[in-house]
């Protein structure tokens, strides 16, 4: 309450600027914290509540799906125009929506392009809590499901997205198997691997390809949130 009643009067001496008070609270420590977790805070506070971190948040089911065309170099970054239907319509009575999973261009376009019909619902959309196009959803949740890990692993977007990605990687790095690992994590983490992490992604690549490795970081925490 009293840092409130402090940053109410801020806003009234500052003439009532809205930008004014963004910065104020944006350049605070609090609001700049890392989410590096401190054991010592944990232990007296586990649920962040005295926020002595910054709680990782997992990015929005479109922001996912966008992330993935991003780093697989198939992201069409075509702006305006009509949405894309990515699904056919058979129509006995009534119309049915039948989804279909297109590589085509005008399919990978931003999820905000994406036409949404309540009975085509997208499954890997749906499982990260992206809310039903016939429900108001003032907030959304942001849940932590078996479903969730399933879509990840197994959904045809993902697996081709981990495909595309490793065909750009092979394109824009060397030979040496080295060289492929520090270019998959720079192009997914926007860092290079640890020392440990060499290791094992270049155990993986020897022993399942290239794909495998593009796959496991897509699949990764790292990925699909926001630390």
């Amino acid at each position: 309450p009293e840092l409130l009643d402090w940053l109410a009067a801020e806003f009234i001496e500052s003439g009532w600027s809205v930008k004014r008070l963004h910065k104020l609270i944006m350049l605070s420590a609090t609001y700049r914290q890392a989410s590096t977790l401190n054991p010592a805070a944990a232990a007296i506070d586990a649920d962040n509540r005295l926020l002595w971190r910054f709680t990782p948040r997992r990015l929005e089911a479109e922001t996912v799906r966008d992330a993935m065309l991003a780093v697989s170099g198939q992201l069409n970054p075509q702006i305006g125009g009509p949405s894309f239907r990515p699904f056919t319509i058979t129509v006995r009575n009534t119309y049915f929506y039948n989804l279909i999973d297109s590589d085509a261009p005008e399919f990978n376009r931003r999820t905000i392009y994406r036409m949404q019909v309540n009975t085509g619902k997208d499954p890997l959309l749906d499982s990260l809590d992206c809310p039903a196009p016939s429900i108001t959803a003032p907030k959304r949740r942001s849940t932590t499901t078996t479903l969730q890990t399933l879509s990840l692993m197994n959904d045809s977007f993902v697996l081709r997205q981990a495909e595309r990605f490793a065909e750009r990687v092979r394109q824009i790095s060397g030979p040496a198997a080295e060289e492929p690992v520090t270019c998959v994590f720079r192009l997914a983490f926007g860092r290079p691997p640890t020392a440990d992490e060499r290791v094992i992604a270049t155990a993986l690549v020897s022993e399942h390809g290239l794909e495998a490795a593009c796959w496991s970081l897509l699949n990764s925490s790292e990925f699909l949130y926001v630390r």
